[in-house]
């Protein structure tokens, strides 16, 4: 019991030495406690086994921590010049969205004035037309007052007419009773009737036909009037709808800018949620030999990814220049061991290419060289293509294939440059990627196939690829179903993702053949049975022993890669072929030896 307040005493002490914090995880802290933890495991003998095995898993477990925190450490760069690509990216966004909005709004303030002004123009129209109505109206009723006066003043005139003809006729019969004859009298009385009928009927037909006359000079004017107040009225009219579709147009682009300034709000609201804080960079001053003055003379002016370097300069001891590297290569010589895309004496431009620029060159010169009808080295085949890509210009070919040699060896942790630098360097057969592709386009065509019959599920796509790939062993194909799942869509799980990367699942099918690849290699080994020396004869049967399936035109190709020589020496010269079995496996490593049944 003694020794408890022992340990504590002492556990305190050793902290209050080392100066570690009071709360909260240290290294220092846990330095201190795995000691007294030790002197505990120690002094008691008894439970000694079980208190060591807790212990060794304990540090087990913080050793793979501490190993996948050094993992992830390289990627906090990336984060953050993403993170400050994107603020830009959201800033110049947001100020283009100002000013766009601040133009859209004066413009459509002025379109609405305009508009306004049309509406008061037509109104002032409409109310000219009507008051032209009611002149027209009151100058037709007008028109009819005097047309009915007109036809009583006729009336009263002919009455009067009449009456003076007939005060006359009795008159003169007066005068003339007692001269004429009587019969002749009553004749001409009938035929003077006849002639007033006719005469009223022509008065009351002309009246009938003419009464509702206007004046000639009145119709034109009010024609032309009417005219006039048509053709404005078609001009407001077209105005109207031309300044009409102006405003729909400028409504659905305001609705547009709307949206696109929602997105990128809630775009910044998730980098604000997700995204790494910014470094305060003013704090590695006090770190730094001449203090905040010299700190402000290293960083001032430079992105995070450039204060990185400064920082990484400080403590490697370096000067900047020396860790970022110079900006040009020195040329490596026109000898025959160097590659053709790297012949070149002086100094090369180093432009630092990226991954995205490494990837559009590596697929391009895969499809160059797929579409290619010569059959050219890797290295012959990879100056053409830049040449081509360059219009002809070797300088600038040669520049590119420098700056692609350096962009391999900085991102050689990228799956798709790392199997194209080891396959341009040799080191791993081109069939291994030809492979890859094959696989990825017939697994491709069969999705998309699949996809015009309904929705591929995680079942559809592991038939297909028991389908294709008989020989994949059934874990690998749950594997690949995992990966599918997480991806989303099935019908494009081979799509290229970002700056031409594949896909995880592509990568996953790659990593799986490779390793296939190298446990059928282990296989021949095992079965090679320590052999120092072997020839083709025995190589062959050990072949067709685990796998009595493989074609012949395989088994050709897997022979001469293993004993480095042509398949017309396999066939004429096998019984006196040998190799060692060392330099057989290094070389079936690097090659595409895959098991064909089974």
């Amino acid at each position: 019991m003694v020794f408890i307040p022992h340990s504590r005493r002492s556990l305190h002490r050793e902290m209050k030495l080392l100066e570690c914090p009071p709360d909260g995880p240290h290294e220092l802290r846990l330095q201190v406690h795995q000691e007294v933890f030790q002197y505990l495991i120690e002094d008691f003998k008894t439970y000694k086994p079980i208190l060591s095995a807790i212990k060794n898993e304990y540090e087990l477990f913080i050793a793979h921590k501490q190993q996948i925190i050094k993992q992830l450490e390289p990627h906090k760069a990336q984060l953050e010049a993403v993170k400050e690509e994107c603020e830009r990216r959201i800033a110049s966004l947001r100020e283009n969205d100002k000013n766009e909005e601040a133009g859209v709004w004066k413009e459509n303030r002025k379109l609405q004035a305009v508009i306004d002004q049309m509406r008061g123009a037509e109104l002032s129209y409409k109310a000219q037309i009507e008051k032209l109505q009611e002149e027209l109206g009151h100058l037709y009723e007008q028109y009819r007052d005097e047309a009915d006066a007109r036809k009583l003043l006729v009336a009263d005139y002919n009455d009067l007419k009449y009456r003076h003809q007939q005060e006359q006729q009795v008159s003169e019969d007066t005068h003339t009773n007692e001269r004429e004859d009587p019969v002749l009298l009553k004749l001409k009385l009938a035929r003077t009737k006849e002639d007033l009928k006719v005469a009223n009927q022509r008065i009351n037909t002309m009246l009938a036909d003419y009464g509702d006359v206007v004046p000639r000079r009145e119709l034109e004017m009010l024609e032309a009037s009417c005219k006039n107040l048509e053709t404005e009225l078609e001009v407001v009219k077209n105005d109207r709808t031309a300044l009409m579709g102006e405003h729909n147009v400028l409504q659905a682009l305001y609705k547009q800018v709307v949206n696109e300034r929602d997105k990128l709000s809630q775009e910044m609201n998730q980098l604000k949620r997700s995204a790494t804080p910014r470094p305060q960079w003013d704090r590695c001053a006090q770190y730094i030999d001449g203090g905040q003055d010299k700190w402000n003379e290293l960083s001032n002016g430079k992105s995070s990814d450039q204060v990185v370097d400064v920082l990484l300069a400080e403590i490697a001891g370096v000067s900047i220049d020396e860790l970022i590297k110079s900006n040009v290569f020195d040329g490596k010589g026109v000898g025959l061991e160097v590659p053709r895309y790297l012949k070149a004496t002086g100094q090369v431009r180093n432009r630092r290419i990226g991954r995205g620029e490494a990837n559009r060159l590596i697929n391009g010169f895969w499809q160059y060289r797929t579409d290619s009808t010569d059959v050219l080295p890797l290295d012959e085949c990879l100056f053409s293509y830049l040449v081509s890509i360059n219009n002809g210009d070797e300088t600038m070919a040669i520049e590119e294939g420098y700056n692609l040699e350096d962009a391999c060896t900085r991102l050689d942790y990228e799956p798709l440059i790392h199997l194209f630098h080891q396959i341009i360097s040799d080191e791993v057969d081109e069939k291994v990627f030809r492979y890859w592709m094959q696989i990825q386009a017939t697994l491709t065509a069969a999705l998309e196939q699949e996809s015009q019959k309904g929705l591929v599920t995680t079942t559809v796509l592991g038939q297909v690829l028991q389908a294709i790939l008989p020989s994949k062993p059934s874990d690998h194909i749950k594997v690949l179903l995992g990966v599918a799942s997480s991806q989303g869509d099935l019908s494009h799980l081979l799509k290229p993702e970002s700056e031409g990367q594949p896909s995880g699942f592509s990568l996953c099918l790659l990593e799986q053949t490779r390793q296939e690849c190298s446990s059928f290699v282990q296989e021949i080994a095992n079965a090679l049975n320590n052999k120092s020396q072997i020839s083709v004869a025995d190589l062959k049967q050990v072949v067709l022993t685990l796998d009595p399936t493989k074609p012949a035109e395989e088994l050709t190709a897997l022979l001469s890669r293993g004993f480095a020589v042509s398949p017309q020496q396999i066939s004429n010269e096998a019984a006196e072929v040998t190799t060692t079995v060392t330099k057989l496996l290094q070389r079936l490593n690097t090659g595409h030896v895959l098991r064909s049944g089974p």
